[in-house]
C-alpha cells in the first residue's frame, strides 16, 4: 500500500507555503462561513480544491511560477511580522526608535536615561531617551 501511494506520488509538485495559505484562508473562510455567510463556504471549497490540485500537480514550472509570484507578495509582509516579533521580545532590553532625517530604526539599551545619537545611515546626531 505504501509503495503505491508512493508511486503515485513521485514527479508531483507536493506541497509548499503557498499551499498552507491556500487552506489557512480556506479554514477561516469556513469558519466564517459557518458563523455568519454560509455561501462562503463556497469559496473556502474552491481553495481546498486548488490546494489538492497544486499538490497533485505533475506540471511543476507552472507551480513554481505560482509560488515566486505567491513570494513576491508574501515575502515582505513575512519579514514585517518577523521584525516585529524581534522587536516585541526585545522590548525590555532594547528602546526602538527612528532617526528623524531619514527614518533609519535605531536601537539602544534601555536604562541609559538621555543619549546622543548618531545614525549609521545619514550621520545625523539627535538626542533621546531610553
Amino acid at each position: 500500500m505504501y509503495e503505491r501511494l508512493q508511486r503515485f506520488l513521485y514527479g508531483r509538485y507536493g506541497t509548499d507555503k503557498l499551499n498552507l495559505a491556500l487552506l489557512i484562508v480556506g479554514l477561516l473562510l469556513s469558519l466564517i462561513g459557518s458563523l455568519l455567510f454560509w455561501p462562503v463556504t463556497f469559496l473556502a471549497d474552491a481553495l481546498y480544491i486548488w490546494a489538492l490540485f497544486r499538490t497533485f500537480s505533475r506540471n511543476i514550472p507552472a507551480r513554481q511560477r505560482e509560488y515566486a509570484a505567491f513570494l513576491r507578495f508574501w515575502s515582505p509582509i513575512e519579514g514585517w511580522l518577523r521584525t516585529r516579533k524581534v522587536r516585541f521580545s526585545q522590548r525590555k532590553q532594547y528602546k526602538y526608535f527612528k532617526c528623524p532625517s531619514c527614518r533609519q530604526e535605531l536601537r539602544a539599551p534601555r536604562g541609559r536615561g538621555k543619549i546622543e545619537v548618531t545614525c549609521q545611515k545619514c550621520h545625523n546626531v539627535f538626542r533621546t531617551k531610553t
